[in-house]
């Protein structure tokens, strides 16, 4: 079997990259064990020096002291641009931890909220978490878009459960809901396959016979291979493109694409097929 191939130039090939977004909702159930590993949230609090003279390991101690070293340190400062208004742990502080597999390249500023017993805060696309659902209020957090990492205000002032201006209290038995957006920039490939009038008309492949139908349903036949050329040659055949096959220097077979119906080759006017495909 013969092969044929049309070389692309350069200005037949482009990326384009552009962000995807898509919203997830987490519901997490305080003191339940069947809350997804997807979207975290748990307790941190400092440990008091003046308790015990011997530290022994505490989970929810190690959690306040990962975070505000991590966060809070004199370089994440400069990074996150903390400032005096910002929401600064101090004792105890709610975790919320997003996998990256969900919140993919971070997580979309202005996305982010926590409803508690009916109450919502709210992202204010600057990293802040206010305590209102109705575009003011007190901050009572920070979200770090790019790790993936809420951190709440806690507080035992309200009953039942919600937040307000002093934080957010979930007791046990309680959901907390936990919206979001993850973002990921994909890079969408394009490739113009661009046939002229006199591409492709015709096989070469060694079978003596093919078969054929003409212009009316009705009519079919067998001919040889000979009579099928000149057919394709004279336009009253005209071949359809069901494949393309993207090749590489060394004739590597690289990309496939096929469109949805076959598509009839023109012998008139130049002929573009455009694929596309995400990476």
């Amino acid at each position: 079997m013969a092969s044929i191939f049309k070389s692309l130039s350069p200005t037949d090939y482009s990326i384009t990259p552009f962000p995807a977004y898509y919203k997830y909702s987490y519901t997490y159930t305080s003191g339940s064990t069947n809350n997804s590993q997807d979207v975290t949230l748990a307790y941190g609090y400092r440990y008091n020096s003046q308790s015990v003279e011997i530290r022994l390991p505490n989970t929810q101690q190690e959690l306040y002291d990962s975070v505000t070293q991590t966060f809070y340190s004199p370089i994440p400062y400069a990074t996150y641009g903390t400032t005096s208004e910002s929401y600064i742990p101090s004792g105890s502080v709610y975790v919320i931890s997003i996998t990256q597999d969900i919140f993919g390249d971070k997580v979309l500023p202005g996305s982010f909220t926590v409803t508690v017993a009916g109450t919502q805060s709210y992202d204010d696309s600057h990293g802040n978490l206010i305590a209102s659902s109705s575009g003011t209020g007190s901050i009572i957090g920070r979200i770090f878009y790019d790790k993936g990492v809420a951190l709440l205000k806690p507080t035992s002032s309200i009953t039942g459960g919600g937040m307000s201006k002093n934080g957010i209290f979930i007791p046990s038995g309680s959901s907390a809901i936990i919206q979001f957006s993850s973002s990921v920039l994909l890079y969408e490939n394009n490739i113009k396959a661009k046939l002229s009038p006199t591409d492709f008309l015709y096989a070469l492949n060694n079978p003596t016979v093919i078969s054929y139908v003409t212009s009316s349903v009705s009519e079919s036949a067998t001919v040889t291979t000979d009579l099928a050329i000149n057919l394709m040659m004279s336009h009253s055949m005209k071949p359809y493109v069901t494949t393309l096959g993207f090749y590489n220097e060394d004739n590597e077979l690289l990309l496939v694409a096929k469109p949805s119906v076959p598509v009839q080759r023109t012998s008139d006017v130049m002929q573009t097929f455009i694929v596309k495909f995400d990476i």
